[in-house]
């Protein structure tokens, strides 16, 4: 490894540690909520699967990214196509393209892996968004770009192309999983719907921890990676929240 390639991780473990520290701003976010005990208060597990419509910046950055990377596929045996969709390749890297730590996380192997990848970003980001907050989501999406590459770059080749490892929807994944093992008591079942949106993004879940548990190689270090990322950062991010509240004011 050369020391351009040093300086590389040495920028993408900064911009992991930077997105990290954006999760734990949240920590003030609704601390109201750790004291609720009303039953008003709480939120129908239904609620998780409505789109946010409140505001059409949250809907485009929601649906729109996932949207334009399905249409960004291209075929699993031509590497050369990848890397001109933007796909990352540390030997383009070195030429000054610094942009591909960005653009990679659009190019996937496949068109259908780009709409499992697409629709798990819409549907936890959704549900993070209405259980905790749009921004601790879209937080978890950028943390999901970062790390793959963090713990996947390092050993690549200079001429291997890297695509779209699901690190965002996996660091979602882990961030809604630690939110509901800390903030359970905040939803509740009040109708027929909610039981059948717990049911489905207990399906999903499922889905996605089978099939990292499947995969191989550099997809399932970077899936491990993302997904540890978001839980330990919503852990965090929820001890910070409730020193804070336990604070007197």
């Amino acid at each position: 490894m050369n020391i351009f390639d040093r300086l590389s991780m040495i920028g993408l473990g900064l911009q992991a540690t930077k997105q990290l520290f954006a999760l734990s701003e949240h920590a003030t976010v609704d601390d109201s909520a750790l004291e609720s005990t009303d039953v008003a208060d709480l939120l129908p597990v239904g609620a998780l699967l409505v789109p946010v419509t409140d505001s059409f910046s949250k809907v485009a950055v929601l649906y729109g990214l996932s949207g334009l990377a399905a249409l960004i596929n291209t075929n699993p045996s031509e590497s050369g196509s990848k890397a001109g969709w933007g796909a990352f390749q540390k030997s383009q890297l070195n030429s000054g393209q610094v942009w591909r730590i960005l653009s990679y996380s659009l190019v996937h192997p496949s068109f259908a892996a780009a709409l499992r990848e697409g629709a798990a970003v819409s549907i936890l980001g959704t549900a993070i968004t209405r259980f905790q907050s749009f921004s601790l989501a879209f937080s978890a999406v950028r943390l999901g770009i970062f790390v793959p590459l963090l713990v996947t770059a390092p050993q690549a080749d200079d001429d291997a192309v890297l695509t779209n490892m699901s690190g965002s929807s996996y660091c979602l994944l882990g961030v809604f999983l630690a939110s509901l093992a800390t903030d359970r008591d905040r939803l509740t079942f009040r109708s027929q719907q909610d039981v059948l949106a717990a049911t489905g993004l207990g399906v999903l879940c499922s889905q996605m921890l089978v099939g990292l548990l499947q995969s191989k190689g550099q997809v399932r270090k970077a899936g491990l990676a993302s997904l540890g990322a978001g839980v330990i950062s919503t852990l965090i991010m929820q001890i910070v929240r409730r020193v804070n509240a336990n604070q007197p004011k």
